[in-house]
C-alpha cells in the first residue's frame, strides 16, 4: 500500500463519518419536529371544541397558508398568552377574516334580492329621515 492509497483511505473514512453525523443530525431533526408536532396537536385538541377542530382541518386542506397561519396564532395564543378558554369555530372564522382583511358580512335578502346588512341598514336610515322631514 503505498502513500496515496492511505491518504485515498483517511478521506474516504472522513466523508463517511460526515454523512454518518450528518444522517444523525437529520434523523434528531425529524424526531424533533415529530414530538413538537404531536404536542401542538394535543394542544389543539385540548382546547379546541370539536366544531372548532374540524373546520380549522378543513380550513387548512382548502386554504393550507391561512389554515396554517391560523393554527400558528391559536397556538401562540395558547402557549405564551396563556389562553385557556375553549376556542369555538367562531373564534377561529374571526382570526380567519383578521388574516384575510375581510370585515364582517351579513346578507339579507328581501323580494330575491340580496344585499348587504351595512348598505340595508344605511337605506333604512336614509328612508326614515326622508320620511321624518316629511312630517
Amino acid at each position: 500500500m503505498t502513500d496515496d492509497d492511505t491518504e485515498l483511505a483517511i478521506i474516504r473514512r472522513k466523508k463517511m463519518a460526515e454523512l454518518v453525523a450528518r444522517e444523525k443530525k437529520m434523523k434528531a431533526s425529524r424526531e424533533h419536529k415529530q414530538k413538537v408536532g404531536t404536542e401542538r396537536e394535543k394542544l389543539l385538541k385540548r382546547f379546541l371544541n370539536p366544531d372548532a377542530l374540524v373546520y380549522l382541518d378543513g380550513l387548512k386542506k382548502s386554504e393550507p397558508t391561512i389554515g396554517n397561519r391560523v393554527q400558528e396564532i391559536i397556538l401562540y395564543l395558547l402557549v405564551y398568552r396563556g389562553l385557556r378558554e375553549t376556542v369555538t369555530q367562531i373564534d377561529i372564522r374571526y382570526i380567519e377574516r383578521q388574516i384575510k382583511g375581510e370585515g364582517p358580512k351579513i346578507r339579507v335578502q328581501r323580494d330575491g334580492e340580496i344585499s348587504d346588512f351595512g348598505s340595508y341598514v344605511r337605506e333604512a336610515i336614509k328612508e326614515n329621515k326622508d320620511d321624518t322631514k316629511k312630517d
